[in-house]
């Protein structure tokens, strides 16, 4: 019988990506230049003429989970259980995040912009990319990546229907590919609510946020003091869920969502929103400094999301 992965072990990486703030051209970040993302990490070849890297230490985390797996799965006296592990934590979990990142990438082309390359981390996967459209571009692109989870569900239900008889359910019944299957939806279900729902910046809800507020007129002033009120909160609920399931990953994502709210909050403080990566681009733009007359220039969040697909 393959056991169901217990809820401590379940990924709960997300898919986010990099935009760098302005500057000269001669300057610009790029995804094999060395930084605080890319360092420790290695290419892996491309897909779509598109760079691959990946970080040591997500190899690191595959490998320390499949071992445990091994370990727990030998002293029960059932070897699949780290072979499970490892699938779901490895090819699975690996193909899972770079279709999100490519559904951002693939976004970014559309909206015209530039794609640098994609980094697969411990916490998620980062698309670097960049583009010179606005608040409903940001939000098109930033939405894409979530979407792509909806396709990907769709095909592990079929695998799974056609392995176990017709049953599509996701009761764990010890067939190890129908399991497998179930685990897939999981994970794909998961991260799909968890980008969408959960509103902290850097996570995809964040971004989605911001450019919805945007899109109603909200002053840019206004809408970074709500990010970080709300990343700060989502931040610390995320560290207190991975502390009661004991998820270290789940802590170290919500660390990093406090420390991006922190960041944020320092330079809202000093007026600087010019050199925010998600700002930049508003700080000084009249028509999102909520002055009168200003207002519906800028777009709307179902031209966004329309018209774009």
């Amino acid at each position: 019988r393959v056991p169901s992965v217990r809820s401590s072990l379940l990924p709960t990486m997300s898919g986010n990506y990099a935009t760098p703030p302005p500057q000269s051209a001669a300057q610009e970040t790029t995804l094999g230049q060395s930084n605080g993302f890319v360092d420790g990490s290695y290419p892996c070849g491309s897909l779509f003429g598109i760079p691959l890297r990946v970080h040591r230490l997500f190899v690191a985390y595959i490998v320390i989970v499949s071992v445990l797996g091994f370990i727990l799965g030998g002293v029960e006296g059932d070897l699949e259980y780290g072979f499970m592990l490892f699938l779901i934590n490895g090819p699975i979990l690996f193909g899972t995040v770079l279709i999100h990142e490519l559904g951002h990438c693939y976004a970014t082309y559309r909206v015209g912009g530039t794609v640098e390359g994609i980094l697969l981390w411990p916490l998620g996967g980062l698309a670097f990319i960049g583009h010179s459209g606005e608040a409903k571009e940001d939000l098109f692109v930033a939405v894409a990546g979530p979407l792509t989870h909806i396709p990907q569900m769709i095909v592990w239900v079929i695998l799974l229907a056609a392995s176990a008889d017709g049953d599509a359910t996701l009761t764990f019944s010890g067939a190890f590919f129908a399991d497998l299957c179930r685990h897939a939806i999981v994970i794909n279900l998961s991260l799909f609510l968890f980008n969408l729902l959960c509103p902290a910046y850097p996570l995809d809800g964040g971004r989605i946020l911001v450019s919805c507020m945007l899109l109603c007129g909200v002053p840019v002033g206004t809408t970074a003091n709500i990010t970080v009120a709300v990343s700060a909160v989502f931040g610390l609920l995320i560290v207190c869920l991975g502390a009661v399931y004991l998820n270290f990953l789940t802590i170290f994502v919500g660390a990093w969502v406090c420390n991006q709210a922190w960041e944020l909050y320092q330079i809202v403080r000093q007026g600087r929103l010019d050199l925010h990566p998600i700002f930049h681009k508003y700080a000084n733009d009249a028509r999102y400094s909520g002055s009168a007359g200003s207002a519906g220039n800028h777009g709307s969040i179902s031209s966004a999301l329309g018209g774009r697909v």
